[in-house]
């Protein structure tokens, strides 16, 4: 279930749908061969350039009430990935010219986001900025310096009243300001990227959903995500737990006893009440044709809604393996690597240590890739890697 645009494929978008199904086609048929198969290079890496974020949002898995980033160090939650690993991380996977996913944290927020912008600019990379965009202004210079290929995806949550209740009070007028400066500079040559919007579906904005695309496609931006919250009920986390214990030992017998795992994070959600208002409001999102590119994420069918937003361990769009852990990597600001992205409990090997090469062949992934490859786990319904990655 998508809506319908009038907005025709450019370049820029052509080739980053191209260099999703390529790899997609290719990991298929590897893996439907050896069930451990895992790309020469990663197709795609992301960098959590940083723990610490300047907001406090009421939906975060890592720093909302819930959130899993309380439970670190102090000095965890300072963590910043260093630029030599940045700089060993492209060089390795240059040739493939790997598509690069920056988010934390708050990517903007990173100490030595100037620096790493010296680095991309010189880069033929497709880059997507996952950010909150209170930053935008003070990071300007940088970001206009490595905009070819960039898409800055911007997190709102609806409109001003209920925006500043999830992210807080004037968050709103200072994202709107970031936006309206991209689009401007965007028009004038200088801004050579896209504007992109994402926003979490909530209880607050249920009925809103086609008001608010309408401000969006009157504001001017390339393209708008609804995203459903990705809510992992109690009774799963604990579920997953047990899952993790036993397929994965060597992995769990790292933590301590009172370990919390961050999968107990993922507890924003819509209410049931809600269930019946979302799909009215989705039928008249789908109505007509709109003059931006509009997206579902995930793309949920009518009948998969209410047991998505309910936390149904099933996962959408019939998808039943998950490609990521085969040809896209994931690395923490401490270096190491996360083939699951959101879930630190997975990570292995350290880039500070190893290369690119010997962390995604090594033995820790391939085993990881040989339990998977058996079924997915209790909580991978609830990741945006298996439907942007799956089959």
């Amino acid at each position: 279930m998508q809506p319908k645009t009038a907005v025709t494929f450019d370049k820029l978008t052509f080739q980053n749908m191209k260099r999703t199904l390529v790899p997609l086609a290719e990991t298929g048929r590897k893996r439907r061969e050896d069930p451990t198969y895992a790309a020469p290079v990663p197709y795609e890496i992301g960098i959590k350039l940083n723990n610490g974020c300047n907001l406090r949002c009421k939906h975060c898995f890592e720093w909302n009430p819930d959130g899993f980033h309380h439970g670190f160090a102090s000095e965890v939650k300072r963590d910043e990935i260093e630029i030599p690993v940045v700089e060993k991380l492209l060089a390795e996977t240059r040739e493939r010219k790997s598509r690069v996913f920056l988010w934390g944290g708050e990517p903007l927020f990173y100490s030595k986001f100037d620096e790493l912008a010296e680095l991309l600019a010189k880069e033929d990379r497709h880059t997507t900025i996952c950010t909150n965009a209170s930053l935008v202004e003070q990071k300007l210079d940088s970001i206009l310096k490595m905009s070819k290929n960039l898409v800055m995806l911007v997190s709102l949550e609806g409109f001003e009243k209920e925006n500043d209740a999830i992210r807080g009070k004037g968050t709103f007028k200072k994202v709107i300001h970031a936006i309206q400066l991209l689009l401007d500079l965007q028009k004038q040559g200088l801004y050579k990227g896209k504007v992109s919007v994402a926003l979490t579906v909530n209880d607050q904005m249920v009925d809103q959903l086609y008001s608010l695309m309408e401000f969006f496609e009157e504001l001017g931006v390339d393209s708008v995500y609804f995203c459903f919250p990705w809510y992992i009920p109690s009774d799963t986390a604990e579920k997953m737990d047990t899952y993790f214990d036993a397929h994965f030992p060597h992995l769990a017998s790292r933590f301590a006893s009172d370990h919390k795992n961050s999968w107990h994070s993922f507890t924003f959600h819509i209410s049931p009440d809600r269930f019946d208002t979302l799909i009215e409001e989705f039928k008249r999102v789908n109505s007509r044709v709109w003059n931006v590119r509009i997206r579902y994420q995930p793309a949920l069918e009518p009948e998969e809604v209410e047991g998505f937003i309910r936390g149904s361990e099933k996962p959408a769009m019939n998808r039943t393996k998950c490609f990521s852990i085969s040809n896209r990597m994931d690395v923490m600001p401490d270096g190491k690597v996360n083939p699951c992205k959101f879930f630190p409990e997975f990570s292995v090997g350290n880039l500070y240590e190893e290369s690119v090469a010997d962390i995604f062949h090594g033995e820790d992934l391939r085993k990881q890739r040989e339990i998977l490859a058996c079924g997915l786990t209790p909580i991978c319904s609830k990741c945006v890697l298996l439907y942007n990655n799956g089959v």
